[in-house]
């Protein structure tokens, strides 16, 4: 890995386990409007202070708009669990892209590298 892929890496990281907000519309319709990027979900781990990913999507339009269909409605039944267990105890991140190609470069990476319980299947992980 190359020194610019590993601070590219630690920057992406950093910002999805240190920006995580409530998962409520007051926080989502806090987000800017029409700006692409991937997105996380996060419930609270075993460990105190520590997250679990719980899902990781993208938006090549509008992350914001996104995020509010998940709260709406969400299709996925897995996840719809979970937001309908942990209501009030899920939390999310975004990081912002510039492009289309970026955006899904960047979801591959960011579901690659936590490998999140309701979309592992996405890459052809095994559920373990």
């Amino acid at each position: 890995m190359s020194a610019d892929n590993l601070t590219t890496s630690f920057a992406t990281r950093y910002q999805f386990e240190r920006n995580r907000a409530p998962f409520r519309r007051e926080a989502i319709r806090k987000l800017p409007i029409d700006r692409c990027g991937v997105y996380a979900l996060w419930i609270p781990g075993e460990i105190e202070d520590a997250y679990t990913c719980l899902y990781v999507g993208l938006s090549i339009t509008c992350v914001r708009r996104r995020l509010l269909d998940h709260i709406s409605y969400e299709e996925n039944p897995e996840l719809r669990k979970y937001l309908q267990m942990f209501t009030d105890l899920v939390a999310f991140s975004v990081a912002f892209t510039e492009n289309e190609a970026e955006t899904h470069l960047l979801e591959t990476s960011v579901i690659q590298q936590y490998q999140p319980i309701t979309n592992r299947n996405k890459l052809g992980f095994s559920q373990s």
